[in-house]
């Protein structure tokens, strides 16, 4: 026999593949998703400054907030999804960093030796590979970017650390893992969820929101029955 209903209804147009109605996306977010798509020219070469040094530099070229030119960017780089893809991506708030730092040289700490290159280029400019033979002292970027991150917020006793503190995990299309058929009833959806989900379906079964009781003043005639409710008489189809 199937457990008791324990998947909201709301799932099944999701798992059979209905198509949600498209919603608004904020433009400067659809810019930040194509902006993560691109892999930048790696650069070779960097001026090897002191961070004093890169500060007066920065300074004397008048680099300042007003040219923080992107609010926020999506950290989602091929470069490290092409090896892994365990987290969603990263929205990493930019401007505001810029504001609370107030120090670009933190994240920007050296410069490419091209006189025409931005003073504060990409992270993904200098680090690409987890390892490349040719450039052994690089680190990759995934590791830039978590210890760059991870070590300010430690420093400073603010933001996460840990994976889930900036990362969503990555959740499979469920419409690619789950076969159903057109207009499944929620027996059949419960079914298909438990087949991998069985640890949290019993873990569902003790929870006080499954085993809830007592008065419910908008059902008619259980206004004051205390012993009305999910763990008794009322069915379990949220």
């Amino acid at each position: 026999m199937i457990k008791k209903i324990m998947f909201c209804t709301c799932l099944i147009p999701l798992l059979a593949g209905v198509c949600a109605a498209e919603v608004w996306q904020a433009p400067d977010q659809e810019q930040a998703r194509e902006r993560a798509k691109e892999t930048v020219p790696f650069v070779k070469e960097y001026e090897d400054d002191c961070q004093i040094s890169r500060r007066i530099c920065l300074m004397d070229a008048g680099i300042s907030l007003d040219d923080v030119s992107h609010v926020y960017f999506l950290l989602d780089s091929p470069i490290i999804k092409e090896r892994e893809d365990h987290y969603e991506p990263v929205r990493f708030a930019h401007k505001r960093h810029a504001a609370l730092v107030n120090d670009c040289t933190q994240c920007h700490h050296f410069r490419p030796k091209d006189e025409n290159a931005l003073e504060t280029t990409r992270c993904s400019a200098c680090h690409q590979d987890s390892f490349n033979p040719d450039y052994p002292e690089r680190i990759g970027l995934k590791a830039a970017y978590h210890q760059q991150c991870i070590a300010c917020h430690q420093q400073k006793a603010k933001g996460p650390v840990d994976c889930k503190g900036c990362h969503l995990q990555h959740v499979p299309d469920h419409k690619e893992l789950v076969k159903l058929p057109d207009n499944p009833d929620p027996i059949q959806v419960t079914k298909a969820c438990l087949e991998c989900h069985d640890t949290q379906g019993e873990d569902m079964l003790k929870t006080a929101h499954w085993l809830w009781r007592g008065p419910s003043p908008y059902t008619t005639g259980h206004r004051k029955d205390i012993l009305h409710g999910k763990g008794t008489t009322a069915l379990n189809n949220f």
